[in-house]
């Protein structure tokens, strides 16, 4: 059974129709990344799978359970923001913890939850800190913990990275893949950065105009582009308008300076 099965979903903004019959399939323990320029969509697609945006057909089946109509909280997953939307006026146990404070446990399992969550993320003894005195790499961590803190099936991240130096985010894609490999959790990552897509993914989504482009592994989209659009956004800038048509037993290729060869 598959953790998120998207089946044909339209989304729309007022009478502007946004994704076009979109359909993906994505197995338990899988790390997916949508990739794609801005405006294609892949926003659109996290938050309508998340629940914060409504579908205007289709279905989203998680673990085979259709919630296009249930609410955010109701969906079992967590979210990673670009804005972080961490709580300024609490401290980092505050803010990992507060999931598990909405699903009423106990203070004192939270503390021990909190503290474990965080001596993954290699942030043991901060818990007592405002997150207004952390770094921008610490920050993020703290939004991950929050998300893992409630230990979802599924993890659903928004350009979690892309406010960070090129440095700390590097280090942050690694610990993000080796924390889902260990806990096996499905994940769905948004992205506009072809090398994070590349290096983080099981397989790459890439999107175009509300619609689906091309769907498969890293090194299956990288190498074989199903079109020009996938094979110019996947990093083939250098590029030859050619004429092929057919010629006796094989094909005649011309080239804009009238040349020909036959293949």
């Amino acid at each position: 059974m598959a953790a998120i099965d998207v089946d044909h979903l339209q989304v729309s903004y007022g009478s502007q129709r946004v994704l076009h019959g979109v359909s993906l399939s994505v197995a338990p323990g899988e790390f997916i990344a949508i990739l794609g320029s801005s405006g294609c969509g892949k926003t659109t697609l996290l938050r309508t799978i998340a629940g914060f945006q409504k579908a205007a057909g289709g279905a989203i089946r998680l673990f085979g359970r259709d919630v296009v109509n249930t609410p955010p909280e109701k969906r079992g997953m967590a979210m990673m923001f670009q804005s972080y939307a961490l709580w300024p006026h609490m401290t980092v146990l505050g803010n990992v913890g507060y999931g598990l404070r909405l699903r009423g446990i106990p203070r004192e399992e939270i503390r021990a939850r909190v503290a474990s969550v965080l001596k993954m993320l290699n942030m043991s003894g901060l818990e007592d800190r405002k997150v207004t005195n952390l770094s921008g790499g610490q920050r993020q961590r703290v939004a991950l913990g929050r998300a893992l803190a409630i230990e979802p099936a599924i993890l659903l991240l928004d350009e979690p990275l892309s406010n960070l130096d090129a440095k700390v985010r590097i280090q942050l894609r690694s610990e993000i893949k080796s924390l889902q490999n260990r806990l096996g959790f499905t994940a769905i990552h948004v992205t506009h950065d072809r090398e994070e897509a590349m290096t983080m993914a099981d397989r790459i989504v890439v999107m175009d105009a509300g619609r689906i482009a091309q769907v498969g592994s890293p090194k299956e989209v990288y190498d074989h582009p199903n079109s020009p659009f996938v094979a110019s956004f996947m990093g083939a800038e250098n590029t030859l308008d050619l004429d092929v048509r057919p010629s006796g037993a094989g094909v005649e290729v011309r080239v804009d300076d009238g040349t020909h060869c036959i293949a």
